[in-house]
């Protein structure tokens, strides 16, 4: 396999390329030039190319170093930029979609450093800068800075307030630049994302859907979604839809199931997740004390006089049938029935469910 090498002044002018290098990558600070050998560098986001951040997606993880130099205005708070990224952030569009508010003007634009070399020689940091610009690889056509920083070593995070709909805004970030003549840009990784009501598009249905539902058996959960950025695609079990702003949840076993909507609004993605509990519409205790001092003596079974149709019976662990009811009481105290663990089947009959599943579980009589 061929690799290459190119030697750069300090404003990255290339001196020379030649190929068949090993595998292995080395970093080598000479006084006037830097030496790089591998590959797996990331690429550089000039200004004609800016990454652009999606909501609460941070970008790639980059090296300082591998940036590209460029003029700065006299409105920064920094004049030099050997190693410059360019990223940019959107906020909400309401020309293609006029039905959504636009009421909190705010971003945050944070700023993740992973870490720094720790060479003598190489100076240490970040700055970083926000604004508004017609032509990102322009100069004269930048704004003034929405939120401006030098010399960050840690990662930070920056509120910039007052921001317009339906606008561009751009992200720079660049290494320190020392004055010594030995010295070189700073080399950090970092990452870089974007968050806030200005730039995340709410997803939720109006008036929202309960994020946490609890349903019957037989009963069907109905989850929606904003429609009006459609098309959504589901995951979850036993929906009755994969598609549309609005599906049903019907799961078939007791429990607590994740529901999600997933969609892309201006090539970035959103999703929204529901909880759905299916529970059994009775609480059956298990487990009795039938010895007469007048407390838990019978099989309590919590809301079973809310029907009246509903069957329960009961069986050994041999399989024997020891209890049967109809319209029950919570009134058996054990028959008499030896100290053990029964099983019972109970069938509601609930004339608005019949497709309910049967109740199954174990009640264990304590003497």
């Amino acid at each position: 396999m061929l690799y290459y090498v190119t030697l750069f002044e300090r404003k990255a002018t290339p001196l020379m390329t030649f190929g068949y290098l090993p595998k292995a990558a080395f970093l080598f600070v000479l006084p006037s030039v830097l030496l790089l050998l591998g590959y797996g560098q990331a690429q550089s986001q000039d200004c004609s190319d800016p990454e652009a951040l999606c909501p609460l997606v941070a970008s790639d993880t980059l090296s300082s170093s591998e940036g590209v130099p460029v003029g700065l205005p006299d409105s920064f708070c920094f004049d030099e930029a050997p190693n410059a990224f360019f990223f940019s952030f959107e906020t909400l569009d309401l020309l293609q979609y006029p039905d959504i508010d636009f009421l909190d003007s705010a971003a945050v634009v944070s700023l993740s450093i992973d870490s720094c070399r720790t060479d003598t020689l190489v100076s240490q940091g970040l700055n970083l800068v926000v604004f508004e610009a017609d032509d990102p690889c322009d100069p004269e056509s930048y704004g003034e800075p929405l939120a401006c920083a030098e010399e960050l070593e840690q990662s930070t995070q920056f509120t910039i307030e007052g921001l317009q709909p339906n606008t561009t805004y751009y992200v720079m970030v660049t290494s320190l630049f020392d004055d010594e003549p030995d010295a070189i840009a700073s080399d950090c990784a970092f990452v870089v994302s974007v968050s806030g009501g200005a730039v995340e598009y709410n997803i939720a249905a109006v008036p929202p859907t309960p994020p946490n539902q609890t349903i019957n058996p037989g009963q069907v959960a109905s989850l929606s979604v904003n429609s009006i950025f459609d098309p959504y695609e589901w995951t979850g079990e036993n929906l009755t839809a994969t598609s549309g702003s609005t599906v049903g949840a019907n799961p078939s076993d007791f429990g607590v199931y994740t529901y999600t909507a997933e969609t892309e609004i201006n090539d970035c993605p959103y999703q929204l997740s529901f909880l759905v509990t299916l529970v059994p519409p009775i609480t059956v205790f298990n487990a009795f004390t039938p010895n007469n001092d007048g407390f838990n003596d019978t099989w309590e079974i919590d809301r079973i006089q809310e029907f009246q149709n509903a069957q329960i019976i009961v069986y050994s662990r041999w399989g024997s049938k020891v209890f049967q009811a109809t319209n029950y009481k919570n009134d058996w105290d054990g028959d008499g029935l030896p100290a053990a663990t029964y099983y019972y089947v109970i069938e509601l009959n609930d004339p608005s469910n019949f497709d309910a599943p049967p109740i199954m579980g174990s009640v264990t009589i304590i003497r």
